[in-house]
């Protein structure tokens, strides 16, 4: 609405009663508002002020309610107009003066209303228009090189009247008409019609006879079909090189199509084609179209593309079985239509790269960072996440073998960051094939070639068990004298509150330990650092399997301030791209869970061990005194067993057949995806197997610990003049030693019988091997346990 129109409005509004200076100020911010809200994007404030200005305000309020919930687009221009009228004082009185004279009648308000709402929302539509402009396209400076049917009101002037014409004039005429409907040309009499979906109808003539016109309607659909095809070849949503291929497809056979619209042409210049003969003629491209039509209709309903696409041709091409045209015409479509699907999927397969620039590939590239992050970086994120499926770009054809094709490719591209020399293979080049079964022998080939090329780079290139035998020496303490060698340097150093530990001390310790013992000679033994974590073991386990529960909120956070260094303590392992797949952060957190464990087992049995050499004191005394150290002795000596076989068990009976196991299956490994599987099998065998899985027998054993450290303390610093004293304290520490560790066994052959574990049992037979704590047990659970026989 130009400038002229509003003044007329703003005037007729305002009864001529507002001087020059007060219309134009109106005029000027009533275009400055036009479509520039969105719709009832109307503040609360503004709906506040105009109740309570209004006279009748509960009606105001219910009906601009009514308004709101009916999503009037008119509301907010309807709002702003009455923000402007309340402000302005010579608007209201002139609108007052109008109400006591009664100028205006109800129509007369009526109408300009009316005229003012309608305004209001063109203005409205008109913005919005500005904002969502169509995006141009060549066809709307150049109308005419499009191959589809040109609306033209010219068309309408030149139509010649039929009526009275001979049955076989009209013929000829509509033979020569239709020829031109044919391929994209409206004609006098056969006008082509716009649908609002967007494809065309046809309206004929009123004055052709009805026979002619019989045979024509059911030639036209033809012509409809023709038309939905050119639409969409010609529109956006023929995008991506997939589309773009099958555009080129139908084009040669669009070329086909016109090549036999201009032989009828000369044969309806020579005098030889009639009506019915044309009919006749067409029939094969009547089915053909029609066959196209659904195929662009389809792919363009679903906005499908890349692999979506071929999977829309596969399945219709599947079921066009006894039509033998049909199945010509897929087959030649999705033959030339796949073959950049293809290029992309060959230069996966045996490249390990995507070369896919329209995203038409079922395999997308989450890259986020560069090639020099990898080794801190890209870890078991980078086999994870880097790179992963579009499962609804997959073909239907290869469905089944979409995860091979997604290993192939992670692997080939593992090889080439890596920067290894390899003979490549040679590009195969991939072709459509009907029967999903003949891709088989090729994906298995290529998926051959680069697993074992991938494998020989983790084990003979960047020593794969090398790297292993070290994580069993630090982690599962394989390596004695350097452990000993670090406690004897950091013990008094863990001792502390986590807080108070000095990580880079730590450090200098480690690698003091590492050089003075015989893990001087490890080659990868500057890859073992320090880690303090802000948790202790018990927590750590919890966390884990809380996952996906209702304790997980628990879980979230952990106080330091409670932790000493040795619960916070762990060892961590700094590997490069690609051993990192294999030891990557899920793996280094379930070494790190069973290093804590036995690593707290050695603390515990250096302290008992401490007490007994504290004791060896306790030989000079007198008969008599001596005698007072019996109890403590024995109860000692049970704590010493119980540790040194819960640590035998641990890592002779457990860890080493675990490991040996785990290397004697990576000889025979195909694949990666082998090894990793080996290798996760092997941790979690040891977890559950070291009693870490089960958080009712973790947290007894820690209790069970702790239980021995209470006691390897009290007698480090034990200072008693009262004989009774202490021999009630050692009564004590005796009492809730055996009744955790009767807890403990008890826990361990439920499990046992439960789980058919045979394995844990072991523990049972090493601690209670000659029935001793069987009988008390059940002397405990008669509730007449005797100190003295239990010590």
């Amino acid at each position: 609405m130009n400038e002229g129109e509003v003044l007329a409005l703003v005037s007729a509004l305002s009864q001529d009663r507002l001087g020059q200076a007060s219309l134009s100020r109106h005029v000027a911010a009533v275009q400055r508002s036009a479509g520039s809200a969105p719709p009832t994007d109307v503040s609360v404030n503004s709906v506040q002020k105009l109740a309570s200005k209004a006279e009748q305000r509960t009606q105001f309020l219910r009906k601009y309610k009514s308004c709101t919930q009916n999503q009037i687009p008119e509301l907010s221009g309807m709002m702003s107009i009455l923000s402007e009228i309340v402000d302005e004082e010579d608007v209201k009185s002139s609108l007052a003066t109008k109400k006591v004279e009664n100028q205006y009648s109800s129509p007369d308000l009526k109408t300009l209303r009316e005229r003012l709402l309608k305004n209001v929302e063109k203005m409205n539509t008109e913005a919005q228009a500005k904002h969502k402009q169509k995006k141009k396209t060549v066809f709307d400076d150049r109308t005419y090189l499009t191959n589809n049917f040109v609306l033209e009101s010219s068309n309408k002037e030149n139509i010649c009247n039929l009526r009275g014409v001979p049955v076989s004039s009209q013929e000829s005429q509509m033979v020569e008409e239709l020829l031109f409907c044919l391929v994209g040309n409206g004609t006098s009499h056969i006008q082509p019609c716009r649908h609002p979906g967007g494809h065309f109808t046809f309206k004929l003539d009123n004055n052709i006879d009805s026979s002619l016109k019989s045979l024509i309607s059911r030639i036209l659909p033809l012509c409809e079909n023709y038309s939905k095809v050119v639409s969409w070849c010609e529109g956006d949503e023929a995008s991506g090189r997939t589309n773009q291929a099958l555009v080129s497809s139908i084009e040669l056979l669009l070329h086909d199509y016109r090549v036999l619209v201009c032989q009828l042409e000369g044969e309806w210049r020579r005098g030889e084609l009639s009506l019915h003969t044309l009919w006749f003629r067409l029939q094969n491209s009547l089915h053909s179209m029609n066959l196209l039509a659904g195929i662009v209709e389809t792919i363009s309903s679903r906005k499908a593309t890349g692999g979506t696409t071929l999977s829309i041709l596969h399945d219709k091409y599947m079921h066009s079985s006894g039509n033998i045209t049909a199945e010509k015409i897929l087959h030649f479509l999705v033959e030339l239509t796949s073959k950049p699907f293809f290029e992309t999927l060959s230069a996966w397969l045996y490249r390990g790269v995507i070369i896919d620039p329209s995203k038409d590939f079922f395999v997308e590239d989450n890259q986020v960072l560069d090639k020099e992050c990898l080794p801190l970086e890209y870890n078991d994120d980078f086999w994870e996440k880097r790179y992963g499926l579009r499962i609804d770009k997959i073909p239907a054809f290869l469905q089944k073998y979409s995860d091979i094709i997604l290993r192939t490719g992670k692997y080939l591209n593992v090889i080439q960051q890596c920067d290894k020399v390899v003979e490549w293979q040679k590009l195969e080049n991939i072709e459509y094939l009907p029967n999903p079964e003949q891709y088989q022998p090729l994906i298995e080939k290529a998926h051959a070639f680069a697993s074992a090329t991938l494998l020989e780079l983790l084990v003979k290139d960047r020593d794969l068990i090398g790297h292993l035998t070290s994580m069993k020496k630090y982690f599962l303490m394989e390596q004695g004298d350097f452990l000993v060698q670090f406690l004897d340097l950091c013990e008094k150093e863990l001792s502390q509150p986590v807080d108070q530990v000095e990580p880079a001390r730590l450090e200098s310790l480690l690698e003091l330990a590492l050089r003075t013992s015989s893990a001087n000679y490890d080659q990868n033994k500057d890859n073992l650092c320090v880690a303090l974590l802000p948790y202790d073991l018990i927590f750590q386990m919890g966390k884990i399997l809380s996952i996906f529960t209702s304790e997980e909120q628990e879980y979230q956070t952990c106080d330091t301030s409670l932790l000493s260094g040795l619960d916070a303590f762990a060892f961590g392992y700094q590997v490069d791209w690609p051993i990192s797949l294999v030891l990557n952060h899920k793996a280094l957190a379930r070494y790190q869970m069973l290093f804590r464990h036995l690593f707290y087992c050695k603390h515990i049995e250096r302290l008992i061990s401490a007490v007994w050499i504290t004791n060896k004191a306790t030989k000079f005394l007198p008969g008599d005194s001596f005698k007072v150290y019996h109890p403590s002795f024995g109860l000692r000596q049970k704590m010493l067993t119980l540790i040194q076989n819960l640590s035998y068990y641990m890592m002779v009976e457990v860890v080493e057949p675990a490991w040996h196991t785990l290397v004697s299956s990576l000889s025979s490994c195909n694949t990666v995806d082998d090894v990793l599987v080996k290798h996760n099998d092997f941790l979690d065998n040891c977890l559950h197997d070291c009693l870490l899985s089960s958080p009712q027998l973790l947290t007894t054993v820690k209790k069970l610990l702790g239980i021995c450290a209470e006691f390897s303390e009290y007698m480090q610093n034990i200072r008693f003049s009262n004989t009774d004293d202490f021999n009630q304290d050692v009564a004590r520490f005796d009492l809730q030693f055996n009744s955790v560790l009767f807890s403990l066994l008890d826990k361990i052959s439920q499990l046992g019988r439960d789980n058919y574990n045979e394995k844990v049992l072991n523990i049972l037979h090493r601690i209670d091997f000659n029935g001793f704590y069987t009988a008390a047990m059940d002397q405990f659970k008669a509730g007449t346990p005797s100190t003295e026989d239990l010590s």
